[in-house]
C-alpha cells in the first residue's frame, strides 16, 4: 500500500489526440519525450519533413509500420492486428522508448475488426467477390475486448502512450445541431476518453486576411458546443486552448524541479 504523501505529479502518462486531417495530431505526438510511432495509417512523411525543417526531431524517435512484414512486403490483413501487438512489444521493452505512439485509432479499428472475426471463427472477405460478415452482437463484445486490453496492456507497461484520432461529424436529426465524434465505431466512441488522462482536440485557427493570412495549429482541451461528445479534458490544467507548441506544453505539464 503508497501513500498518496510520497506521490510525486509526473508529466501524464496518457494522451488522446483528435482531429481532422492534417491539424497537426501526429507532429503534436511525435514531439513527445523518446517516441515510437506505430504507424498504422503510412503517413509519416508530412510530419517528419514539417518538424525536421523546423530542427524539432533532435532527439531519438523510433517508428515502424504493421502494413509491411519486415522484409518490406505487404503485410496479409490478416496478420496486421498481430504484427502490431509484436511491434509494440518491441517498443514496450526497448530502454530507448519512452512514449509509445499508436496513429492513428481510425486504422487500427480496422486492423481490430479483422482480428476480432478471426477470434470469433468468421471466415473474410477477399473484397472482389466478398466481404467481410456483418458483426453481430458477439463480436463487438470481442472487438470492446481486444481494444481495452490492449490499452490497458500497454498502460501497465510503464510507458506514456498516445492514440491519434480522427473525428467525424453527425447530425442530430431532431435539431439539426452537427456534433463531432470520434470516428470510431458504436457507442464506445464515447467512453474512450475516459481511458485518458489528456484528451485534446487540434483544429486550425486562421488568423488575419488577404495576403497576411495564416493559419495557427492549436489545441483545444474544453468542449465547445459541437464538441461536448469529444471528452475533452486536461487532468493537468492546461487551459481551454493553447497554441500547438510542445515545447511550451511539456513545460507546463513537467513537474517543479525540487
Amino acid at each position: 500500500m503508497k501513500s498518496l504523501s510520497d506521490f510525486t505529479p509526473r508529466l501524464p502518462q496518457s494522451f488522446l489526440i483528435v482531429g481532422s486531417p492534417g491539424t497537426a495530431k501526429t507532429t503534436l505526438a511525435l514531439q513527445l519525450p523518446r517516441p515510437f510511432i506505430l504507424d498504422c495509417d503510412d503517413n509519416l512523411s508530412g510530419p517528419v519533413r514539417y518538424l525536421k525543417s523546423l530542427g524539432k526531431l533532435t532527439g531519438p524517435v523510433f517508428f515502424d509500420t504493421p502494413l509491411r512484414l519486415a522484409d518490406g512486403k505487404p503485410c496479409p490483413r490478416e496478420q496486421q492486428y498481430d504484427r502490431s501487438i509484436a511491434l509494440l512489444k518491441e517498443a514496450c521493452e526497448s530502454p530507448h522508448v519512452e512514449t509509445l505512439i499508436l496513429d492513428t485509432l481510425t486504422s487500427f479499428t480496422e486492423m481490430m475488426f479483422t482480428k476480432t472475426l478471426i477470434v470469433n471463427g468468421k471466415k473474410l472477405g477477399d473484397n472482389v467477390r466478398t466481404f467481410d460478415p456483418k458483426f453481430e452482437y458477439a463480436e463487438w463484445h470481442t472487438f470492446l475486448k481486444i481494444f481495452t486490453q490492449t490499452i490497458y496492456w500497454l498502460k501497465s507497461s510503464g510507458k506514456r502512450i498516445c492514440l491519434t484520432a480522427h473525428i467525424e461529424v453527425d447530425k442530430d436529426e431532431l435539431t439539426g445541431t452537427l456534433f463531432k465524434f470520434l470516428k470510431c465505431p458504436g457507442q464506445f466512441r464515447n467512453t474512450i476518453s475516459g481511458l485518458f488522462e489528456e484528451v485534446w482536440e487540434c483544429y486550425i485557427e486562421s488568423v488575419g486576411a488577404g495576403s497576411t493570412a495564416k493559419a495557427i495549429r492549436k489545441v483545444r482541451t474544453s468542449p465547445d458546443a459541437r464538441s461536448i461528445h469529444l471528452g475533452l479534458k486536461s487532468a493537468a490544467g492546461l487551459g481551454s486552448t493553447f497554441d500547438a507548441d510542445m515545447d511550451l506544453i511539456i513545460a507546463k505539464l513537467s513537474p517543479p524541479a525540487p
